[in-house]
C-alpha cells in the first residue's frame, strides 16, 4: 500500500477541488492518503471538508494564525513525517516550502509538485517578481518531480524550467457527473451568460463587465461566486451583472444548468475545474487564450478561445444570436468531456507516476 501525503497552503477554490479529486481516487485505488493543509479565508470549515473528502482520507489542518507562521509550521510538520512513501505538494508556496524543507532529507524521486498555475505567469505581479518566481521554480525543479495537470502547463514547464522529471496527469470531474443529454435552447426566455470563480484580478471581472454592458440588450449576466465587496463595486460598478456570492457544490451545478453561455475571461489558470464542470454539463464556453483554458475547450467545436477583449465579446454575441449553434456545441461539449475531461483514472495514473519516478530502473527493465 502506497502511503501518500498531500500538502497545500491554498485549500480553497480550484486547488481544493483538485486535491479532493486526486486524494479521493487514490483512496479508492487502495492507497493510504493524508492531506495536510494551511487554511485561507476561503477554506471551508473542518466539518465541511470532512463531509466533502473521501472518508478514508485523513485531514490535518495546520494553523498558527498567520500565513508566514502557517508555512513554517507546514515545513516543520512535513520534515518530521517519515511515515509516508510520497509527498505531493500543491500550489506555488507549498511547493517551495515542501521542496526546500525536504532537500537532503528525502530522495527527490519521492517528492512531487503540482503548481496549479505557475506564480511566474501571474500578471498581477511586477516583472521582477515574476522573474524571481521563475528562478526559484527552476532551481527547485531539480529537487522534485513535476506533475502538471494540463498540456499547456506541461509545455510551459518544459520551456521555462527544463525539469529533470515531469509528467502530465489528466484531472477533471467524475464521469457520472457528465450530462447525458445536450442542452436545448429555450427560445422563449432571455439567455443568461455566466462566469464561475472568485471576483479577483486573475479572473478579469472587468472583461465580464464590459461584455455585460455591450450585450445587455441580448442577455442577462450572472457571476457565480464572490469576493471582496470593494472589488465587486470597483470592477462591476454600473455593469448589469448579478453576483451570487459563495455557493455550495450542489448550488453551483444547478446555477450552471441555468446558464446558456459561459464567458470565462481569466488572465491565467492551471486547469480550471469550474470550466471543466461547465463543459461536462454541456455548456458552450467562450474563454481567454491562456494555459489550461486552451486545453479544456475545443475551439470552434465546444466553444471559442479568443485572445482579445473584443474577440471574447464577439464570440459571446455569436452564441447568443444562434440558438442552433449553442445546441450543437452543447452536444460536442458532452462528448468531449466524456473523452478528455474526467478524473476516473487520476488515482490509478497518479499512483503509477509515483511508482515510475521512485523505481525508474526497475520499471525500465520490465
Amino acid at each position: 500500500m502506497t502511503r501518500v501525503l498531500h500538502v497545500t497552503e491554498a485549500m480553497g477554490s480550484g486547488v481544493l477541488s483538485v486535491v479532493d479529486s486526486i486524494s479521493r481516487r487514490q483512496a479508492e485505488a487502495g492507497a493510504d492518503v493524508r492531506v495536510m493543509f494551511a487554511p485561507r479565508p476561503e477554506t471551508p470549515s473542518d466539518e465541511a471538508l470532512r463531509a466533502r473528502f473521501h472518508p478514508d482520507v485523513a485531514l490535518t489542518r495546520v494553523s498558527t494564525g498567520g500565513r508566514l507562521g502557517d508555512l513554517r509550521a507546514l515545513r516543520r510538520a512535513v520534515r518530521r513525517d517519515d511515515a509516508v512513501d510520497v509527498v505531493h505538494a500543491h500550489s506555488s508556496f507549498a511547493g517551495a516550502v515542501v521542496r526546500q524543507g525536504l532537500r537532503g532529507r528525502r530522495d527527490p524521486s519521492t517528492v512531487f509538485y503540482s503548481p496549479h498555475g505557475f506564480a511566474f505567469l501571474r500578471l498581477d505581479l511586477p516583472r521582477g517578481a515574476r522573474a524571481a518566481f521563475r528562478a526559484v521554480e527552476r532551481s527547485l525543479a531539480r529537487h522534485s518531480t513535476l506533475i502538471l495537470t494540463s498540456p499547456s502547463e506541461y509545455a510551459v514547464a518544459q520551456s521555462a524550467l527544463a525539469p529533470a522529471r515531469a509528467h502530465l496527469l489528466q484531472t477533471g470531474v467524475a464521469s457520472e457527473t457528465v450530462g447525458r443529454r445536450p442542452r436545448r435552447a429555450d427560445r422563449m426566455r432571455r439567455p443568461v451568460v455566466g462566469m464561475v470563480g472568485r471576483v479577483t484580478y486573475q479572473k478579469a471581472p472587468w472583461r465580464f463587465a464590459a461584455a455585460a454592458r455591450a450585450l445587455d440588450d441580448r442577455a442577462d449576466f450572472l457571476w457565480i461566486g464572490g469576493g471582496d465587496a470593494a472589488d465587486e463595486a470597483r470592477w462591476f460598478a454600473d455593469a448589469p451583472v448579478r453576483v451570487t456570492g459563495w455557493v455550495s457544490p450542489d448550488e453551483l451545478s444547478a446555477l450552471i444548468d441555468g446558464l446558456d453561455v459561459l464567458l470565462f475571461p481569466s488572465l491565467w489558470e492551471g486547469m480550471s475545474l469550474s470550466l471543466i464542470q461547465a463543459q461536462a454539463q454541456g455548456l458552450p464556453a467562450v474563454v481567454s487564450d491562456v494555459v489550461g483554458n486552451r486545453d479544456t475547450v475545443d475551439d470552434g467545436v465546444t466553444g471559442f478561445i479568443r485572445g482579445t477583449d473584443e474577440g471574447l465579446i464577439a464570440a459571446t454575441a455569436l452564441l447568443l444570436d444562434d440558438a442552433g449553434l449553442r445546441e450543437r456545441m452543447s452536444a460536442a461539449a458532452l462528448e468531449w468531456a466524456r473523452r478528455a475531461l474526467t478524473d476516473d483514472r487520476v488515482g490509478h495514473d497518479s499512483l503509477a507516476l509515483y511508482d515510475v519516478a521512485r523505481t525508474p530502473r526497475e520499471v525500465a527493465s520490465r
